[in-house]
């Protein structure tokens, strides 16, 4: 068995540098950190090509993804119900507003990533840990600077077309969905929505931002484990 950790859109497995999971395996999605990039029709095909890169002795999965990560996750427990035996979906939505994400891809084209990244942190972090600049911002920050502007906005082009309400009752395994009280992303609200379509599904919602994995790494790390122990 595998815990696999599924990071946000234009950052890498180092996200979870500070999260105390122990064991944990985490991956970069196509196009992210070390992962080449390809031409992907959705986020169906993210969460294929990570399955397609995990060893054989993984083992069964327990999925813990945070945004884009949440949003595959989810593909994930769709469309291999046979390699994964939980998920954790934290700060991501059932379905998201088209029009918004889609004006993030031009904007992304159009200005590249020192043009949008600091509404990126505006959005990802509460106020005050954005004014405070802590080394958990600045890592965003270069991670993003760093990245290719096209493959940031061919992902806001996939995140556009996410939603698998349709397919929320046909998930059967154990599902824990986190919501951060302050997240203007993906508001609390949005995360019920989720967890009510799942049967059994537990929710979960902590203190902090669209980014709740690095502003209250223990508490998102003690919600993981309190999911492992239930249902694993």
């Amino acid at each position: 068995m595998t815990t696999l950790l599924l990071h946000p859109i234009g950052l890498d497995r180092t996200t979870w540098a500070g999260v105390p999971i122990d064991g944990a395996l985490a991956v970069d999605l196509p196009g992210h950190g070390d992962a080449p990039f390809a031409v992907l029709g959705g986020l169906a095909d993210v969460a294929d090509a990570v399955v397609a890169g995990l060893p054989d002795e993984c083992g069964p999965l327990d999925v813990v993804g945070v945004s884009l990560g949440g949003m595959t996750a989810l593909q994930l427990a769709l469309r291999h119900p046979d390699r994964v035996r939980s998920i954790v979906v934290a700060c991501a939505p059932a379905a998201t507003a088209e029009e918004p994400m889609l004006r993030r891809a031009a904007d992304t084209e159009r200005l590249g990533m020192a043009g949008v990244v600091g509404a990126m942190i505006e959005r990802w972090f509460s106020p005050e840990v954005a004014a405070a600049g802590g080394e958990e911002v600045r890592a965003v920050e270069r991670r993003l600077l760093a990245d290719d502007p096209s493959v940031v906005a061919a992902y806001w082009r996939l995140i556009a077309a996410h939603d698998v309400r349709d397919g929320l009752a046909g998930i059967a395994m154990p599902v824990t969905v986190v919501a951060g009280s302050g997240d203007v992303s993906v508001p609390p609200a949005l995360a019920r929505e989720l967890a009510d379509g799942i049967a059994g599904a537990r929710l979960v919602e902590l203190e902090g931002a669209h980014m709740l994995h690095l502003e209250a790494p223990e508490a998102f790390a003690a919600t993981v484990r309190q999911h492992l122990a239930a249902f694993g």
